[in-house]
């Protein structure tokens, strides 16, 4: 059973195409780096595969089944401008959230329980008490780590989870990801073509189009055809800024 397979996708938004007949598969295990330039449907894509959008035509399998009912196997830690700091709860009522099964606000022992076991797994035991909105950007990511994963999932997408946290904290997520995806699969979005890209092993190149590549067969050539005018964004080495002006 592949961890997500589509086949003749076709999507749009009023006026304005994404994809057009796109068929693939990723397969189970390991991690699948999603980039591509801002406006190219990384995050449409994560949506498709969540549930919370819908082919116009084609479809959208998840762990073998539609997105819809495979929403409760899989955990989603969103970038964090998507993300309201200021929601007023503590670290553990956030975390907490991630077990809602549709009982709102009935939590059983065994929820609290899942709760304690993945902040001491994150390292963020000490932050049980703390409000959100009094947290660093990387103590941040952390919590919403947590909250995708109190759930035990079997799928995890990550959207853009570098935005707005500092180096050490990248370097720290960095690990947590390697660690994570010798257990799950792992869907990482990103427009930081580097970002821990010795762990991962296959690439799918997005840009109104989906390509996708061994990790070891990505080359430079490849960067460019599939996104010229784009590769400052990406980080690509030799990338022009004249080139980075243009749009998708």
């Amino acid at each position: 059973m592949n961890a997500v397979e589509l086949t003749d996708l076709h999507f749009r938004y009023p006026g304005v195409p994404v994809f057009q007949g796109v068929s693939l598969a990723i397969p189970p295990g390991g991690l699948t780096q999603i980039v591509g330039p801002n406006g190219g449907g990384k995050t449409t894509f994560a949506r498709l595969l969540l549930g919370l959008l819908k082919a116009n035509a084609g479809s959208v399998s998840v762990l073998g089944v539609s997105p819809e009912r495979a929403q409760q196997r899989s955990g989603y830690v969103p970038q964090h401008s998507l993300y309201d700091p200021q929601f007023p709860a503590v670290v553990g009522e956030v975390v907490l959230t991630g077990r809602l099964t549709g009982r709102f606000g009935l939590y059983s022992r065994e929820d609290k329980a899942a709760v304690e076991q993945v902040l001491d797994d994150l390292d963020i035991a000490d932050l049980r008490k703390r409000t959100f909105s009094e947290l660093s950007g990387g103590q941040r990511q952390r919590v919403l780590l947590a909250r995708a994963l109190v759930s035990r999932p079997e799928l995890l997408i990550l959207d853009e989870p570098t935005a707005n946290i500092d180096r050490g904290s990248a370097r720290r997520l960095e690990g947590l990801v390697a660690t994570l995806k010798q257990r799950l699969d792992v869907l990482l979005i990103t427009h930081d073509f580097d970002f821990l890209s010795e762990q991962v092993d296959r690439v799918m190149c997005v840009n109104r189009a989906i390509h996708m590549h061994k990790r070891s067969d990505l080359t430079e050539d490849d960067m460019h055809r599939l996104f010229s005018g784009h590769l400052h964004d990406l980080g690509v080495k030799g990338a022009t800024a004249a080139g980075s002006e243009a749009t998708a």
